[in-house]
């Protein structure tokens, strides 16, 4: 939990140094992280309840701006659900508030794996499966597995020992 924190970027290491890519990394912050390709899913979801699937997509993502960013916005987490959870239900201009706990994981997961201007090397994701249906689970960690054999780097945080396991 607490490696986690660091790497994401919202604690602060009391000893060691950061580097990515072999670049030590000094004055390390969540915007940092991001800019560096480093996303975190946490067990407590990060989701702002009184906005949309959309506007909360754009709040990760700082390149999604002017006019248009609503639909831009709508895209590309559309995109990203449709790929990692096929027929999930979720409109990007659902309420966050108004989603089951489910579907809010679903898009919290599908928000960190978008990507705009920053790149995308390490996702780092806790315990994603806890409040899914075997299903969609099964789907996440398919998308995972997939992610991961294309080069990306994942840390999948698991109580589940078939899921770390597959």
């Amino acid at each position: 939990s607490t490696l986690m924190h660091i790497l994401a970027g919202t604690g602060t290491p009391d000893t060691g140094t950061i580097e990515v890519g072999g670049a030590r990394q000094a004055d390390y912050s969540v915007q940092r992280a991001h800019a560096l390709g480093v996303r975190c899913v946490f067990q407590e979801l990060s989701l702002s309840p009184n906005l949309t699937v959309a506007e909360n997509t754009r709040v990760s993502h700082v390149a999604i701006r002017g006019l248009g960013w609503r639909s831009r916005a709508a895209r590309l987490i559309r995109a990203k659900l449709d790929e990692i959870f096929p027929d999930h239900g979720i409109d990007p201009n659902d309420i966050i508030g108004d989603l089951p706990i489910g579907k809010r994981q679903m898009v919290e997961v599908a928000r960190a794996f978008t990507v705009t201007d920053d790149p995308l090397r390490l996702v780092i994701l806790d315990e994603p499966t806890s409040s899914l249906d075997a299903h969609t689970a099964e789907q996440l960690l398919a998308f995972v597995r997939k992610a991961v054999q294309g080069g990306m780097s994942c840390i999948l945080i698991s109580h589940l020992l078939g899921e770390i396991l597959t």
